[in-house]
């Protein structure tokens, strides 16, 4: 103890030289351990999100932005696809087709516009922690981290974002009522707000709900009625909410056919069936049917090269701190010649004085690496909080 108190108090009355040691010796740990720790937890959360999803089909065009978009709801250009296709997918013996539409946010998180079956998919089933799953247009379900961090659960609501502000033929917000939560799933299940496809429609401006025409007492607000007919002003007043009470006034302009998804989700019923479909798919124009955990191979790839260059970058970084730290064992043993003389003076082993050396380069370099894996923890935390691919 009595020596554990002289390194102690050594190292302290020299601390700018054992903080610049510390440091050293923290950069040099943080760097590969942070740098190794995600890019295995990257790889491990893209590859467990491809394999939600045998395949997807999507228009033509990047496949990188194809899968960004309809596995991980991140935004990407990419032009839609129809719901007719989706519908002549829906027909096939061959595999469960799931409609993805993820073209609109919510305080600043993705609402992933789909139907039951998404939360029923093949090998897949996704738990309601709280509530209920949504049963009419109007209603959402959150993942766990949205909930979280907007403060959500069954009962709330939440408005959806304006895609661009300063557009007057945009939709106005809606208000998506919260009707359940959804269990953790580490995966961007978590980062989503989930409602049916008729509430994607109304987001788009394909369909909206108001007063019945008949029952309208501004009769400015009627352009002409010709029998049965009615046509109404467009600047009557639409519904913002969806209720109980005005749910059936809500109707469609034009074909549901036309309508855009961003992607289908196909989950074919083995791999021959697969094979057969993806070949079909990508004969057909302006269409592409992809297998995401190829593109994700593709993606880590690049990450694992990038990975190499931090570790020719770790292997310096290591070699230049060894040689300070044995610079300044080297200095600090000439420094300190003359006390350990006196300590010999005094009867002391050549045992204590090495261990009054070198104590002190172990616990500065413990403290320099304890630091650096804490960092690293904290980085990590931070991270997986703020990715869903982490």
């Amino acid at each position: 103890m009595k020596l554990l108190a002289l390194i102690w108090w050594h190292a302290w009355q020299h601390r700018g030289r054992s903080t610049l040691l510390i440091g050293c010796v923290c950069v040099a740990v943080v760097i590969p351990v942070l740098s190794r720790s995600l890019a295995a937890r990257f790889e491990s959360g893209l590859r467990a999100r491809a394999d939600m999803a045998p395949l997807v089909v999507g228009a033509r065009g990047g496949r990188f932005d194809l899968v960004l978009a309809s596995l991980y709801f991140r935004p990407a250009p990419i032009d839609a696809i129809t719901f007719a296709r989706f519908e002549t997918l829906a027909t096939d013996p061959l595999a469960t087709a799931v409609p993805v539409h993820a073209r609109f946010t919510a305080g600043g998180d993705a609402v992933v516009a789909t139907d039951i079956g998404y939360f029923q998919r093949p090998g897949i089933v996704l738990q309601i922690a709280e509530g209920r799953l949504f049963t009419r247009m109007g209603e959402a379900v959150v993942g766990s981290a949205v909930a979280q961090r907007q403060g959500l659960g069954p009962g709330s609501s939440v408005l959806s974002d304006l895609r661009q502000a300063y557009d007057i033929t945009n939709a106005v917000p809606l208000q998506l009522d919260i009707v359940g939560v959804l269990a953790p799933t580490g995966t961007s299940d978590d980062d989503a707000v989930f409602v049916d496809l008729e509430t994607a429609w109304l987001l788009e401006g394909f369909s909206h709900g108001h007063e019945d025409a008949e029952s309208i007492e501004h009769e400015d607000l009627v352009i002409v009625r010709q029998g049965d007919r009615v046509a109404l002003s467009e600047a009557l007043r639409t519904y913002q909410q969806i209720t109980d009470e005005n749910v059936d006034s809500f109707h469609v302009h034009g074909s549901r056919d036309g309508f855009p998804l961003t992607a289908v989700l196909l989950y074919p019923n083995d791999e021959r069936a697969g094979t057969i479909l993806q070949a079909r798919l990508n004969a057909q124009d302006g269409v592409q049917a992809i297998e995401p955990g190829a593109v994700v191979d593709e993606l880590i790839a690049f990450v694992i090269r990038l990975r190499l260059v931090f570790d020719a970058i770790s292997v310096v970084l290591a070699g230049s701190t060894g040689a300070l730290v044995a610079l300044i064992a080297l200095l600090g043993y000439r420094l300190r010649a003359e006390e350990l003389r006196t300590l010999a003076d005094m009867g002391a082993s050549r045992r204590i004085a090495a261990v009054l050396a070198g104590g002190e380069l172990a616990v500065l370099i413990g403290l320099g690496a304890g630091l650096a894996l804490g960092l690293a923890w904290v980085a990590l935390a931070v991270a997986s909080h703020a990715s869903a691919f982490l």
